[in-house]
């Protein structure tokens, strides 16, 4: 079984997919693949802004979407996690990562999470920060420091193909 954690961005993208329907009931019916959420990742959700009404329908879309999937298998923040997250974006900054924590410790928290929880994958559809080449190095240098395994991660396109082949 693969306990996996989605990034923010990978809800808006599953809610564009012509497939969409089929895809969200192929992902939570998986039994296989249980998928974790995470209070940051609802939040940010939560967080489109409501004074469109385009905007207001796609935040309660993807609210709705994030909880079908997500179920009963909800991660709370915590101090920990918060702290492991802060060292990440500490290393990044040290390796001349350009990111302000408000536009990356969304992801660094969701990495921390799923580290500390022993996730087995982040799944993410950002190549620029959740899952570049600088944050992964990040990632296995602050873990093996701390003696933590670091999770897999898998890009959008690989989920997509996962789910449609099923």
């Amino acid at each position: 079984m693969l306990r996996v954690i989605f990034d923010t961005n990978i809800y808006g993208f599953l809610s564009k997919e012509n497939d969409a329907t089929e895809l969200k009931h192929r992902i939570r019916n998986d039994e296989g693949f249980i998928v974790y959420g995470f209070q940051p990742v609802r939040k940010e959700l939560r967080d489109i802004p409501k004074d469109k009404v385009v905007a207001r329908q796609s935040r309660i879309a993807l609210l709705e979407l994030y909880d079908w999937i997500t179920k009963e298998h909800i991660l709370s923040n915590s101090d920990k996690i918060a702290s492991l997250g802060k060292e990440y974006y500490k290393q990044y900054r040290k390796v001349k990562g350009l990111r302000n924590w408000g536009e990356i410790g969304v992801d660094f928290l969701v990495v921390a999470c799923a580290t500390l929880n022993n996730l087995d994958v982040v799944c993410s559809g950002d190549q620029k920060t959740l899952v570049s080449e600088r944050a992964q190095l990040v990632y296995n240098k602050v873990n093996r420091l701390w003696r933590y395994r670091t999770p897999n991660f898998l890009d959008y396109e690989s989920l997509l193909e996962m789910f449609r082949k099923k």
